[in-house]
């Protein structure tokens, strides 16, 4: 079973909206107690399609899972409990600290005008590597960090596809984080469900 979901319903609620500086003022921390942290939520069987116009990509991710529009033109994607403790400390609540998986869609800009390769070498870090990756058709750079170093390093950490669409005239990057490993293997199961915006060859889940 596959819902549908724009940019503009990514996050319900306009109090959520102004706690996390979605809203067309600045954020606003209001007195919050201690935060109640529900701990990660493990991912519905069903899913839904994230339409992300502004990047001209659809993302097809667990129903449960909630998006997150920052500041910056950056679109985060939690789990609910994450969610729920990330909006808690943006109005102001006090937490104690973890990590959390997300992944995270941003735009690099190519000022240069550099092809892809160019620009994905010149961007990424020394400890990063990057192989050729097709993404519903379109040539793509898939980047991999063997450790994240810190403290101890944890393989496999980080993984990004770096690939042009029609909608931003730099890259778009797609990202899987964690301080756990696995990630390049979740993302490229998160491409393998999702497409590009306009692209004749995508077909809907």
């Amino acid at each position: 079973m596959t819902q549908r979901i724009r940019l503009h319903e990514i996050v319900a609620g306009a109090t959520a909206l102004v706690a996390l500086g979605l809203g067309g003022g600045p954020a606003i921390a209001q007195p919050e107690s201690y935060c109640d942290d529900p701990g990660s939520v493990e991912a519905a069987d069903t899913t839904r399609d994230l339409e992300l116009e502004q990047f001209g990509v659809e993302l097809t991710i667990p129903s449960n899972f909630r998006a997150i529009l920052l500041n910056n033109g950056d679109v985060k994607i939690v789990d609910p409990g994450t969610y729920e403790l990330l909006a808690c400390i943006a109005r102001g609540g006090d937490a104690l600290g973890r990590g959390y998986a997300q992944t995270r869609v941003r735009t690099v800009e190519n000022p240069d005008n550099l092809d892809l390769r160019q620009l994905v070498e010149q961007t990424i870090r020394e400890d990063q590597t990057l192989a050729p990756y097709t993404f519903d058709g379109q040539q793509g750079y898939l980047v991999t960090q063997e450790s994240n170093g810190v403290p101890v390093g944890i393989p496999d950490a980080y993984a990004a596809l770096w690939v042009e669409t029609d909608a931003v005239p730099g890259a778009v990057v797609i990202s899987r984080s964690c301080d756990c490993s696995g990630q390049r293997d979740q993302l490229v199961s998160l491409l393998e469900r999702s497409s590009l915006l306009g692209n004749s060859q995508a077909t809907l889940p």
